[in-house]
């Protein structure tokens, strides 16, 4: 039989072992939370998703070249999960400018009106807008031949803001659309004469649709397109990320290898 002292002493061992065990578990299991939080790293990006070849939308799935190489860019970066939102130019500015989003990747022209605002992370399409029109029309060749005549364009690009700085006499019939899908058809039934696009997608545009259009002329004018931030010191460090993956992507191949999968044509690279 164990005496007073000896259960006493048997008691306060038990409840120290037993405190040093819950104290254990409680640490290990923060621990566990602490790594789990740290292991997660989420990218919000937006893109238009109805771009063939660049960012069309496949039932839950979307899928292109921009598509590609965000994610490309973002598995580089370890980013566990990629966030993907669809809106057309504006709104995706309004959510790039709201914080709601990390970048756009959605052919974005980076001309000198954007960045006036916005920090542009290293090229990764080489492009310029080209002008589509019906395959039996040989008269239109640039945009002085469509003084008069309708010409449509996606609502808030920079296609449009071209459009319309360079027609001072509003010579120019510009009919905007919210859903590029539509503009080729109008183009072959005559509703308008020409539609203006970006050129690296528009032959592979042209021949999805199946219908009797070409490529007119020279491209109006020449761009790059790259991934926009906003100019804050958080955009600039996440645009320098970016720029060391997209490096990385250019130098191993990845770009090529995105751009003829998704293009039939390398345009990660200036002609």
């Amino acid at each position: 039989m164990f005496g007073k002292k000896s259960v006493v002493l048997l008691l306060l061992a038990m409840t120290l072992v037993l405190g040093a065990c819950g104290s254990k578990t409680t640490n290990d299991s923060e621990s566990a939370s602490s790594g789990n939080k740290a292991e997660s790293k989420e990218l919000n990006l937006a893109t238009f998703g109805v771009s063939i070849g660049f960012s069309k939308k496949d039932g839950d799935k979307l899928e292109g070249y921009d598509i590609a190489v965000a994610e490309a860019v973002a598995k580089y970066l370890g980013y566990t999960k990629v966030n993907w939102t669809t809106a057309d130019m504006a709104g995706m500015f309004g959510m790039l400018d709201a914080g709601k989003i990390d970048t756009i990747a959605n052919q974005v022209e980076a001309n000198e009106k954007r960045k006036e605002k916005y920090i542009f992370s290293s090229t990764y399409i080489y492009s310029g807008a080209q002008l589509i029109v019906r395959a039996d029309d040989d008269s239109i060749k640039s945009l002085a031949d469509l003084k008069g005549k309708k010409i449509g364009v996606d609502v808030g690009t920079s296609k449009e803001a071209y459009l319309r700085a360079n027609d001072p006499n509003n010579e120019l019939n510009i009919t905007t659309y919210e859903d590029p899908s539509v503009i080729l058809n109008d183009v072959a039934l005559k509703r308008i004469d020409a539609y203006i696009m970006d050129r690296a997608g528009a032959q592979l545009l042209i021949d999805n649709s199946g219908l009797a259009l070409k490529k007119a002329g020279d491209p109006v004018y020449t761009y790059e397109e790259a991934f926009p931030f906003p100019n804050t010191e958080e955009g600039k460090k996440l645009r320098d990320s970016f720029n060391e993956a997209l490096e990385a992507l250019a130098k191993d191949g990845t770009l090529t290898k995105l751009s003829n999968e998704h293009l039939k044509q390398d345009i990660s690279k200036a002609s």
